[in-house]
C-alpha cells in the first residue's frame, strides 16, 4: 500500500495521512507533540487533537500551531471524567484521510516518525511502533524550553542514555522493510496507542475505540485484538518511527479490572465489533461515501 506525498515548497512532502493525538490537560508536552510534527520532514496532510476536556490553555497550543501553518484541528468534549475512547472516536469522525497514525499527547514524534509510518504501510496491516520513555528530569528541560529532543545529534542521545535520562536508544536505529517486520501477525500486545498506524477503514470496519471503557487502559490493546480478529495483522515498526515519551505519574487504575474484562472477552468471543462504538448506519454511510469505487 503506498500514500501519496506531494512536494509543499518550504514545508516538503505532505502524505495522505493523519495524525490522532488524544490529550488531556498537558499544554507544554502537548506543545512539544505538535512541535515534532511540524519539523517532519514528511507531513500529514491532516492532525486532530482529541482533547478529553482540557481547558483553555490547550486551545490556545493548537491555535498557536494552526497559525504557523500546521494543519491541526481541536477535537474536544466537556470533561466528565477519563473518556479517551469517546473523545478519540469523535476524533476519527473527523478523519479525511485514508491512513490513520495515533500517538499520544506526550510522545514526541523524533526524526522520520510520519515518513516512516508512510513508507511502511501495507495494506490489512496495524504497524507498531516503538517508544523511549524520558525520566522525570529530562521531561521537565524539555517542557520548559531549556532543551530540545528535536535535531539532535547521536551524541546528545548517546549522553542521554548515559546520564539515564531515557531507557533506550535502540529506536533511534533505522532499519529497512522486510519480511522480519511480520514476523509475529498476531501479536497483539506490540500495539501501543502512543504510536501505531492502520488504514482508515480498519478502525471504521471494527467499530472505532470501545466507549465502554472508562479510566486508563486498555483501549489500544482493545482495538488491536477486534482488528486483528477481523483479519488485519500486525507489523513491526522497530528501528523506525520513533516517538520520546515523557514521563508522568502513574493514570490511576481503579477502573483497569472492569476495562480488562472487555480485552479478555474479546480474545475470548474473537469480537470484531466495540460493544459500544460507531454504530451500523455510522458505518455504512462512511463506507458508502470512502470506499465507493
Amino acid at each position: 500500500m503506498k500514500r501519496t506525498t506531494s512536494n509543499s515548497g518550504s514545508k516538503g512532502a505532505e502524505a495522505d495521512a493523519a495524525v490522532v493525538v488524544s490529550t488531556y490537560n498537558r499544554p507544554k508536552a502537548l506543545n512539544l507533540v505538535l512541535e515534532g510534527l511540524f519539523h517532519q520532514k514528511v507531513r500529514a496532510r491532516q492532525i486532530v487533537v482529541g482533547d478529553d476536556g482540557s481547558t483553555q490553555e490547550t486551545c490556545e497550543v493548537i491555535e498557536s500551531w494552526r497559525a504557523r501553518g500546521l494543519p491541526v484541528e481541536h477535537c474536544w468534549h466537556e470533561d466528565r471524567g477519563y473518556r479517551k475512547s469517546v473523545i478519540m472516536n469523535q476524533a476519527i469522525r473527523m478523519v479525511k484521510q485514508p491512513l490513520c497514525i495515533f500517538t499520544d499527547g506526550d510522545c514526541v514524534p523524533l526524526e522520520g516518525f510520519v515518513r516512516d509510518h508512510v513508507r511502511y504501510a501495507e495494506a490489512g496491516f496495524i504497524l507498531a511502533g516503538p517508544r523511549i520513555l524520558a525520566n522525570e528530569t529530562l521531561t521537565e528541560a524539555l517542557e520548559s524550553g531549556s532543551d530540545s529532543c528535536l535535531g539532535k545529534s547521536s551524541l546528545w542521545w548517546l549522553w542521554q542514555g548515559l546520564r539515564r535520562n531515557v531507557n533506550r536508544l535502540t529506536p533511534l536505529i533505522h532499519l529497512p522493510d522486510g519480511a522480519w517486520r511480520k514476523s509475529a501477525p498476531r501479536k497483539w500486545e506490540w500495539v501501543r496507542g502512543c504510536n501505531f498506524s492502520v488504514e482508515t477503514k480498519h478502525v471504521w470496519r471494527v467499530g472505532g475505540f470501545e466507549e465502554n471503557l472508562f479510566g486508563w487502559g486498555p483501549d489500544d490493546s482493545d482495538i488491536a485484538v477486534r482488528m486483528i480478529n477481523d483479519g488485519v495483522r500486525v507489523k513491526s515498526l522497530r528501528f523506525a518511527a520513533p516517538v520520546l515519551h515523557l514521563w508522568h505519574k502513574e493514570e490511576s487504575r481503579v477502573t483497569l479490572e472492569q476495562n480488562l474484562a472487555y480485552l479478555h472477552a474479546a480474545l475470548a468471543e474473537k469480537r470484531t465489533r466495540a460493544t459500544a462504538g460507531f454504530s451500523d448506519e455510522e458505518i455504512a454511510a462512511w463506507e458508502l461515501v470512502n470506499l465507493a469505487a
